[in-house]
């Protein structure tokens, strides 16, 4: 990944190290401010599309900070192809970016978002209950499982019609998913939404610069502007997360010493799923639960269905149940997110009118705590290094 200019700029005026913690610094501040700015851009661009609330959450907000994980493995994909660096090393970390984003959003997202309902209950109208779109949720799992399952099955049957016909399959169950959002929920009421940052800015020069009134860009945003702001936010996002990827490979190379394929499946997408956790607990914490679930539930199906097709095509899709290799890192991950996704589903279809209990999505984060463990016994035991992936 090439050095971004802040990169270039800061690296001239300090030592190495130095360069490298500041930007990863500024780099978890541009996640934080970007995903503020978009939660509220996005809310405004649903409601200018008279898209429903769940499909605001589930699609608009999921794809639109999906981006920055989506890019990396398509990046590394291209890399490979065209010989450019190392090929094994590019499709390794095409694989583990690929499987890292739905095995962080079904794990360690889902797990914040339990427990932000148990931090903020004090200040929420719903106090320590969950009030979502239950059929929404159950739409966005049931698609993940059955996208993900069929690719996880692409690894082991290993035929190349039969990987095909399922990445044909998965584009087309994302295709059905869409349909169905969008056909689906209520709208969101503009009475319910905040200010436009961007139309408060607006506002505030025109109060400036003219004496009269510059027209209500805030509480009623033209929708040029709050398409310019959304797409504003998205830039900062991407900005953000590919900056706190490039500083977190540095870390994990020159200090930790690990493979780049265990780069690519667990630090790269915790860097990179930030928006999503960030976005859902601000929206948490606003009572706005199906929007905050939404946006993960429906980043699952995305990510459980599109860029597994990637990985089915053209990579080596190096999913193996061989203890000792990161093939089996890979496919633990995708074993523990099916699992924590159904256990999700489960619960979600039996939820008493929308009202959930926020303790099922603290699962997750046991789940996240034992691929930890097993990924240390891999590098520090087994001795999975850099140097030597353990194939």
């Amino acid at each position: 990944m090439s050095a971004s200019p802040l990169t270039l700029v800061v690296g001239q005026l300090l030592p190495p190290t130095v360069t490298n913690l500041t930007l990863l610094v500024v780099s978890f501040m541009l996640l934080l401010l970007g995903a503020e700015i978009f939660t509220n851009g996005v809310e405004w661009l649903g409601h200018r599309l008279g898209v429903s609330e769940s499909a605001t959450g589930s699609i608009l907000a999921a794809v639109g900070t999906a981006l920055p994980e989506t890019m990396i493995p398509v990046i590394a994909i291209l890399q490979a192809m065209i010989g450019s660096g190392s090929q094994e090393a590019a499709d390794a970390v095409g694989v583990g970016a690929i499987l890292g984003a739905p095995f962080m959003l079904s794990t360690i997202a889902m797990f914040l978002v339990g427990s932000s309902v148990l931090y903020f209950q004090s200040r929420r109208s719903f106090g320590a209950e969950m009030h979502f779109n239950e059929k929404a949720t159950q739409r966005d799992l049931s698609f993940f499982l059955v996208g993900y399952t069929l690719a996880f099955l692409a690894a082991i049957i290993t035929n190349e019609l039969f990987g095909i016909a399922i990445a044909i399959i998965l584009v087309l169950l994302y295709l059905v998913y869409l349909v169905r959002s969008l056909r689906s929920g209520e709208l969101v009421e503009s009475e319910e939404l905040e200010e436009l940052h961007l139309g408060e800015i607006v506002e505030g020069i025109g109060d400036r610069l003219a004496s009269g009134g510059t027209g209500n860009h805030a509480d009623n945003p033209n929708t040029a502007l709050v398409v310019l702001q959304t797409l504003g936010a998205l830039a900062i996002i991407i900005a953000g997360a590919h900056m706190f990827v490039g500083q977190t490979t540095w870390v994990s190379e020159e200090i930790l010493n690990i493979p780049a394929a265990v780069i690519a499946l667990l630090i790269a997408p915790l860097a990179t799923e930030l928006p999503e956790k960030f976005n859902s607990i601000i929206w948490i914490s606003r009572d706005k639960d199906t929007l905050a679930l939404g946006n993960i539930s429906g980043a699952m199906a995305f990510q459980g269905t599109l860029p597994v097709t990637l990985g089915i095509l053209f990579t080596s899709w190096d999913l193996s149940l061989a203890w000792g290799t990161t093939g089996f890192l890979n496919a633990f991950s995708a074993i523990l997110a099916i699992v924590s996704g159904g256990i999700l589903y489960l619960r979600a279809r039996n939820v008493n009118e929308g009202n959930m209990s926020p303790y099922p999505f603290l699962v997750g984060g046991i789940f996240y705590v034992l691929f930890i463990a097993v990924l240390l016994y891999h590098v520090f035991v087994i001795g999975v290094t850099a140097a030597g992936a353990g194939h």
